[in-house]
């Protein structure tokens, strides 16, 4: 059945690739990552967290953790270079 398989042209692999990463490497992206990340956080700690109130809080703390750590770290080191 190998034989039936016909192999992509490399152009058409490296286009595929290159539209990914740019799809990856968007901040919108990022920050629905970003966004998922504390979510599932704060999910995962809410049986310590006293209250939703509190929950809401830590979500909120955390997303604007991360998202500094982001900005302050990874952004402006990759813009530097």
């Amino acid at each position: 059945m190998r034989f039936l398989y016909k192999r992509p042209k490399m152009e058409l692999i490296d286009k595929e690739i290159n539209s990914l990463l740019e799809i990856m490497t968007s901040d919108a992206f990022i920050y629905l990552d970003l966004f998922v990340i504390s979510l599932v956080f704060t999910l995962l700690l809410s049986p310590v967290l006293q209250s939703i109130s509190v929950s809401i809080l830590f979500f909120f703390v955390s997303f604007a953790a991360f998202f500094s750590l982001y900005f302050f770290v990874f952004n402006r080191l990759v813009k530097k270079n």
